[in-house]
């Protein structure tokens, strides 16, 4: 189900009246960048749940995983590029090693370290999902052509940088 944006442009003007710093197109824009982002995320997040018993938590730490490959990553630094706290991280971690996906092996340079290293089960499993993850995100931005594409990776880049 489609939401309405709320506030209106007639409401956001009424309150510019007030502060007149206001800019309705911003909050509009805003609005509908954040409702246009849960809307593909939930489209993306249904298949992984339901077809693949993945959170979006859990996929991001196989993706980054996935990235280094045979060299692993230190839970910390899986956290930092997930975007979690260490314990969420460290709890990721045993459910991904329980299914059999990753190991958590001690550091080569720091006996201390640990390094968490996707198996040839995990390899196996990212492999086949995503190729078909890819194609979904790719036919839910068709309505836009590539120009309008890059015109919005450059867009939403210079809004984050």
């Amino acid at each position: 189900m489609k939401r309405e944006i709320i506030p209106t442009w007639e409401e956001l003007e009424r309150h510019k009246s007030i502060i007149p710093e206001i800019n309705p197109a911003a909050v509009i824009a805003m609005l509908g960048i954040k409702t246009a982002a849960e809307e593909i995320q939930q489209a993306i997040l249904d298949v992984l749940q339901r077809d693949y018993h993945l959170s979006e938590g859990k996929f991001c730490a196989l993706i980054v995983l996935h990235q280094h490959g045979e060299h692993g990553v230190a839970p910390s630094v899986l956290a930092d590029k997930v975007g979690v706290t260490r314990a969420t991280i460290s709890n990721m971690v045993q459910r991904l090693e329980r299914d059999g996906f990753i190991v958590v092996r001690p550091a080569e340079k720091d006996g201390r370290g640990k390094l968490v290293v996707m198996t040839q089960a995990g390899c196996e499993f990212m492999e086949k999902i995503l190729p078909p993850h890819y194609l979904r995100v790719t036919k839910l931005m068709e309505k836009l052509t590539e120009d309008e594409q890059r015109e919005l990776i450059r867009l939403l880049h210079k809004m984050s940088s």
